[in-house]
């Protein structure tokens, strides 16, 4: 168990495959050298063989019947022959035929806009797919009760809560919340912290997401301020070396805004829903039951509801299957619980974020919290 010292308690396959280079398919010859040996015993058998020694045999000529029933026979097989190779001319290319692409292609129609750079989108949004799993935390340690390292519920609500009420005086980008949220709990999914050094991690995280997002960086004593005297400057420094060795300096995360924006054009960049899907993402990153979930997978969880919301009627087709990263509602069924969990949540919190939601009654954010609020509690009484 590894515990944080004072702040912070410490803490190809070879491949098997056969080679590519097949078997030539030579024939294999074989010559011999008959010798025929011709024993004269008359003038007729000398002469026959003396003309087959100079070479004199004439071209062999067939009867006329054999040349036109072989001729018949040859002219049937050909066009047999011909007859098959179209068959399997046409079998080869209906099976080469390719499937008709269902999704629309939206990324074609911004190729003149040089701030979409949408013929690297592609290889962007597939390094984005893959480094996400890298960041993660290691199991959810809230709802782990076996795990050497977990945390009650309402002990992390807490200081979510109050992480977010910096994060609003600081007014500092959605982005920087989002990367303190998850160096949080992937530090505490594998190290065992005290109580009273809990706001002293939770400060130190919001400091590195801020020099990592902000262009303006807060000063650090202004980090130390808010603790009221929970944590000092000289802390932090020590909190902040000790966090980042902890997860080998690996910071960089694949921003749930950037999967949010994405699927937003399947929705042609409405932005009332993509004002509604921001709230509900982030509040599936403050609840302690999705913390081990993907941040692309949340991004499409948040839209999917906030479709929903919008209009009721509103089908996940092929076009939001694609722009999501490859979900598939229909064959995921864990996308539907996890969509009933995160409405029920909301309609009756299990934690207390009051700042949360407070945050989302402004009409700076557009007040979405009461719509968002209402659907879902009217979704949950149908159940």
């Amino acid at each position: 168990m590894n515990c944080i010292p004072s702040p912070i308690s410490e803490k190809k396959n070879q491949n098997n495959n056969e080679n590519c280079i097949g078997k030539e398919n030579v024939p294999q010859t074989i010559s011999k050298d008959i010798a025929i040996k011709l024993t004269p015993h008359s003038t007729n058998e000398k002469k026959i063989l003396s003309e087959v020694n100079c070479n004199k045999i004439d071209t062999l000529q067939l009867p006329q019947s054999n040349i036109k029933r072989d001729s018949i026979h040859s002219e049937k097989t050909r066009k047999r022959q011909l007859t098959n190779d179209s068959d399997d001319q046409v079998e080869s290319k209906a099976i080469k035929k390719p499937k008709l692409r269902q999704w629309k292609d939206l990324d074609t129609s911004e190729i003149n806009d040089p701030f979409m750079v949408t013929e690297y989108t592609d290889s962007i949004f597939s390094h984005l797919y893959e480094r996400e799993t890298q960041t993660l935390p290691t199991h959810n340690y809230l709802l782990d009760t076996e795990s050497p390292y977990h945390l009650k519920s309402s002990m992390r609500a807490l200081l979510i809560d109050w992480l977010i009420e910096v994060h609003e005086k600081f007014h500092c980008l959605p982005e920087t919340l989002f990367l303190a949220i998850n160096l949080l709990d992937r530090f505490l999914s594998q190290n065992v912290v005290k109580l009273n050094k809990l706001q002293l991690l939770c400060i130190t995280c919001l400091f590195i997401a801020c020099k990592f997002e902000e262009v303006k960086l807060p000063k650090i004593a202004n980090f130390a301020y808010v603790t009221d005297g929970a944590a000092t400057v000289e802390e932090i420094r020590k909190a902040e070396l000790f966090i980042l060795t902890s997860l080998s300096y690996n910071v960089s995360l694949p921003n749930p805004m950037n999967f949010i924006r994405r699927i937003s054009k399947a929705d042609d960049y409405c932005i009332e829903t993509r004002n509604t899907a921001k709230f509900i993402m982030e509040y599936s990153l403050c609840c302690n039951k999705f913390i081990h979930l993907k941040p692309s997978y949340l991004a499409a969880m948040s839209m999917y509801i906030a479709r929903k919301i919008k209009n009721d009627s509103f089908k996940w087709d092929e076009t939001f299957v694609h722009y999501s990263g490859g979900i598939d509602i229909e064959s995921d069924p864990a996308f539907k619980d996890f969509i009933n969990e995160l409405i029920g949540d909301i309609a009756v919190p299990e934690t207390n974020l009051d700042s949360l939601r407070l945050k989302f009654k402004k009409p700076k954010h557009g007040m979405v919290y009461f719509k968002v609020y209402d659907w879902c509690k009217q979704k949950t009484s149908k159940h």
